[in-house]
């Protein structure tokens, strides 16, 4: 195959200062055609027999070099063309012409499209370099799953029927789709069942308060930002993208004469609550989360307390937590002490766990009336503290009984393994009923 320029002069081009150039293309005898392009050149600046720019012409230096790459780049698309399509069986009398009105000298050569692996293979790389502690690494499982369902949804809901999670292909308007999915899921899987279909693992699902987005999105912006940070890919989808806030009411905990109410509850009649309202009075007095109550064994009692590192925050302080038992404390361990095994007390699962303390709230008559923000409406709601009792609500009568007295965030913080400078802590800054009344009084006083 052979490509040539050629200066060719017409009645209208001769004397003209300026004059489009022709290209020649010939292959053999089978083909050869002949065409003129859009370069303009002065006739002075042409070596018509080398069919190329003069090597000596008196021409400023970037308008030489512009020519010589405009030549040299339309013979090489020239070239290329010409072999693919002949290749194809798509040269024909007219190849040469349409091949010009083609050719576009400011396009840039496409690289190849850049292919991932699927998000399942890019999660896995993901959460292997992660330091995760169990209870995280359960949350990203979670995510996983939802992610796995907004595919099935958006399959059940458009035309896209082979959709897939493809990290190359989200930004701020994928982002905005999904975050509607998993705030709306619940309405979601009942007008596609299909979803449901396509992943059967999926257990109940149920409205999803901002709070709750505010986690997942932190988890789902956590893996495009190490994504980003691989250059797995090129821009961050999140740029534009409104996070959801976090909005929580005050802390609510029991006060020190709710617990021994609870203590001392007649609970005869129902022997299995009253070793599960030991667990929870335990718990109350210890301040440790579910998760690492589950885990203490008896060896965990050392020198009248327990000791123990938090598995929250494991990963980024490993700092033992040592809360000397107090009378109440020590009474209960002391009385599971001959139970057969290593386990401290007579644990089931958290679930049943949480269910039994609303009963033993029940029981106890532990069912006033508190005010708690609503995490869907996020408006206020008046409810009976028996259905809002759980085991975190230990944690917090611990945590808020305390912070009461001490106002130091950093000697609870020893006692409860929360990570220095933790923002859980602000919440209970809110001046309490007794110091109000307190205050009150001082008006008495002056008047």
């Amino acid at each position: 195959m052979t490509i040539r320029f050629e200066l060719r002069t017409t009645k209208k081009t001769k004397g003209a200062e300026m004059v489009p150039l022709h290209i020649s293309v010939s292959d053999g005898r089978a083909f050869r055609q002949r065409q003129v392009t859009g370069i303009m050149i002065n006739p002075e600046y042409w070596d018509v027999k080398a069919g190329d720019l003069k090597k000596r012409i008196l021409i400023n230096e970037e308008v030489k070099q512009k020519l010589i790459k405009d030549l040299g780049d339309l013979k090489s698309y020239i070239h290329k063309k010409y072999s693919d399509d002949k290749e194809a069986g798509k040269v024909k009398d007219n190849w040469l012409e349409k091949a010009l009105k083609d050719y576009d000298p400011e396009a840039k050569e496409v690289a190849p499209k850049k292919k991932l692996p699927s998000f399942d293979e890019l999660y896995d790389q993901f959460l292997s370099v992660r330091d995760l502690g169990e209870g995280r690494r359960r949350h990203y499982e979670v995510l996983r799953r939802m992610i796995h369902r907004y595919e099935s949804y958006v399959r059940c809901s458009t035309s896209r029927k082979r959709y897939a999670f493809d990290l190359l292909k989200v930004d701020k308007d994928v982002l905005d789709s999904l975050y509607d999915y998993i705030e709306n899921e619940n309405e979601y899987v009942e007008k596609f069942p299909k979803i449901l279909e396509d992943n059967p693992e999926a257990r109940e699902i149920k409205p999803r308060s901002e709070n709750y987005m505010s986690g997942v999105f932190k988890e789902v912006r956590a893996f495009f930002n190490w994504a980003y940070k691989t250059k797995l890919i090129d821009t961050f989808p999140f740029e534009g993208f409104e996070m959801p806030s976090e909005r929580y009411g005050s802390p609510i905990y029991l006060t020190l004469d709710d617990v021994q109410r609870i203590y001392n509850a007649d609970l005869s009649s129902f022997p299995h609550l009253a070793v599960q309202r030991d667990i929870f009075v335990f718990q109350c007095n210890v301040g440790c989360r579910i998760g690492d109550l589950l885990r203490l064994k008896k060896c965990d009692v050392i020198n009248g307390a327990i000791e123990y590192i938090p598995t929250k925050t494991i990963k980024e302080n490993a700092r033992t937590v040592v809360v000397p038992l107090n009378t109440i404390a020590k009474e209960i361990v002391n009385r599971y002490a001959e139970m057969p095994g290593e386990q401290l007390l007579p644990f089931e699962s958290s679930e049943r766990y949480n269910d039994n303390i609303k009963l033993i709230f029940e029981k106890a008559g532990i069912t006033y009336l508190v005010t708690e923000l609503d995490a869907l409406t996020r408006t206020e709601k008046k409810v009976p503290i028996n259905e809002i009792a759980s085991s975190h609500m230990a944690r917090r009568t611990f945590i808020g009984n305390i912070y009461k007295l001490v106002k130091d965030p950093n000697l609870v913080s020893a006692l409860t393994g929360h990570v220095e400078g933790s923002r859980a802590f602000t919440r209970y800054r809110t001046i309490d009923i007794d110091m109000k009344k307190d205050l009150v009084k001082i008006l008495e006083n002056k008047q």
